[in-house]
């Protein structure tokens, strides 16, 4: 069983139904809070107040509405007033605003939040991107039976435009050059009204007689999907150091680093002690000189004075800071020529001079830092002489640094992929999205500056039927998905010839709506029949054995190739 199974049956099967605001829907978050820390991201639990339920609000509206449409054949004009309030409410309930939902008593619920943030280059803008998926599981109601669901795009519709056209019908009943259409008038107004009886009863049926689903594809299956997603974004642990930890990095030895495959070709290391030795605790603080020492046992050098060592040619002077002197006990060492050394060492051929070479005379001689490259005056034909002297072919080659950069990068980046773990990541577990969204409302009201520019990539019922990303959706208006992002969606399932395609959802609010609804970048992922429909949506046959593991793979690459691609 794959890993991303795993999480479907957890929440699914060993949670259970996870109604908002409930004890259930808590321990789901406890549990996804515990994936994201053994990730190593850091994780936020963001608390809010939201309604248990989203039925009664909507039995109020259709009441509402149902009683004005009786109250006109007497009072005309305070029915339309009531009307219109009933539809201007529900019209904006529906679009994730403030409604009588926000009114019904409420409980607590939590997002959970997780964040993957790269170390940023100075004054570099790294792409931040927002990937959400809901937790908590629907109640269930006869509108999603499957005699019913079929035509559910019908119902909903219906539902809508009653409402808002009920109190059309009754303010041209209360116009004064209608009154002859009386009592018709008033008989159109109550069958154009009549049909609400049906969503009221539905909804008071769900909350007396109807009970949670497991919800797992709506929406174990996001979860599972967004947690692969963040397998597939996020280093272990163990492979990159968090930058909040005190720990320090493993030192090993070369053969470790040589078969770790780090060390670049050609390369050689070299290691300094961690401690100073007692030797170098005996040297004075200017102890060396490139690959040039000083003698333990020569005259004692004066502090702030000058010490002087000969090169070939006229003495060089080198200006020492004050500086501890050896220790009397410490044993005679004995005296080797500065020449000597230096010749010993490598300096000459360091700094790309022969035996004989006299400083003061060639200073004379070039007399300006614009002449030392003056090949024509070079008797030795190094060029420049500056710690790199030897041949410059290489270096004239306008190939040379592309060439040496591509190696170097392909050695650096080789089995990480930068383009993907260099974005900002927040991957985000909202609660009580079945209860009208209002975890995102709560996670976009909390974090609006950090968000605007943002891509937010919503996950919601993809383990069952064919994925697709969601070209628009909307329950009071429609709202097309982001351009870019379904551009980028275009690309990558061509490139990566992955059998996804976009499609417009027509049902209920995602928690991609309210993020459209606001004017920030969004696109949902779904998956569906061959209807155009979710299967098992908020019935009681939502169970993990209907969930397809290939579903949850091909969501997870899908979400991480648009990461990557951003």
């Amino acid at each position: 069983m794959s890993q991303l199974m795993e999480h479907v049956q957890q929440l699914a099967d060993t949670i259970g139904p996870r109604p908002a605001t409930t004890d259930a829907e808590a321990q789901a978050a406890e549990y996804i809070e515990g994936v994201f820390r053994e990730r190593g991201l850091e994780v936020e639990r963001q608390e809010f107040e939201c309604p248990r339920t989203y039925a009664w609000a909507y039995v109020i509206y259709h009441s509402l509405t149902l009683g004005a449409a009786v109250l006109s054949r007497w009072l005309g004009w305070p029915a339309f007033v009531l009307a219109l309030v009933a539809a201007v409410l529900l019209w904006m309930d529906l679009d994730t605003r403030w409604g009588l939902s926000n009114l019904m008593p409420k409980g607590p619920s939590q997002n959970i939040i997780a964040r993957h943030i790269p170390r940023a280059r100075r004054n570099e803008r790294i792409q931040r991107v927002v990937v959400v998926a809901h937790y908590d599981s629907a109640k269930s109601c006869l509108a999603f039976s499957p005699g019913m669901v079929k035509n559910f795009s019908l119902t909903f519709a219906l539902l809508k435009w009653t409402t808002f056209l009920t109190p059309v019908v009754i303010f041209i009943s209360a116009l004064p050059w209608t009154k002859a259409w009386r009592p018709w008038s008033w008989y159109a107004t109550l069958a154009v009204a009549a049909y609400l009886l049906v969503p009221l009863l539905i909804n008071v049926h769900r909350e007396l007689f109807m009970s949670a689903v497991d919800g797992a594809n709506d929406n174990a299956s996001g979860i599972a999907a967004l947690l692969g997603a963040m397998e597939l974004t996020v280093p272990e642990a163990e492979a990159e150091p968090s930058r909040y930890t005190n720990d320090l990095p493993i030192r090993r030895n070369v053969e470790a680093a040589v078969e770790a495959d780090v060390v670049l070709e050609d390369a050689l290391l070299s290691y300094t002690p961690i401690a100073p030795t007692e030797e170098e605790l005996r040297r004075p603080a200017l102890g060396s000189f490139g690959d040039l020492d000083w003698d333990d046992d020569g005259p004692a050098k004066p502090a702030g004075g000058q010490v002087t060592f000969d090169l070939g040619g006229d003495d060089w002077d080198a200006l020492a800071p004050d500086s501890p002197q050896p220790t009397a006990s410490a044993a005679p060492v004995a005296s080797t020529p500065a020449s000597e050394r230096a010749e010993k060492h490598g300096l000459r051929d360091w700094l790309g001079v022969g035996k004989g070479f006299d400083v003061r005379h060639e200073g004379k001689r070039i007399g300006h830092w614009d002449n030392l490259n003056d090949d024509d005056e070079d008797e030795d034909g190094f060029g420049l002489k500056g710690g790199t002297a030897g041949e410059t072919a290489a270096f004239d080659d306008p190939g040379f640094a592309a060439g040496e950069a591509a190696r170097i990068r392909h050695r650096v980046t080789s089995g990480v992929d930068r383009a993907l773990v260099e974005k900002e990541v927040w991957f985000v577990a909202t609660g009580a999205e079945e209860v009208g969204t209002c975890g995102m409302q709560a996670f976009l009201s909390a974090y609006e500056d950090d968000l605007r520019d943002a891509v937010i990539i919503n996950l919601d019922n993809v383990g069952t039927g064919a994925v697709a990303w969601v070209t628009s959706e909307g329950m009071a208006r429609r709202y097309h998905c982001d351009r870019r992002l379904a551009s980028l969606a275009k690309r990558v399932v061509r490139e990566e010839e992955m059998p996804i395609r976009g499609r417009a959802y027509r049902g209920l609010s995602t928690d991609a709506t309210p993020a459209l609804a606001r004017g920030f970048r969004a696109m949902s992922v779904m998956a569906f029949d061959i209807n155009g429909r979710l299967p098992n949506w908020h019935w009681k046959t939502d169970t993990s054995d209907a969930v397809s593991p290939e579903n949850l793979d091909l969501a997870a690459a899908f979400v991480t190739k648009l990461i990557r691609d951003l």
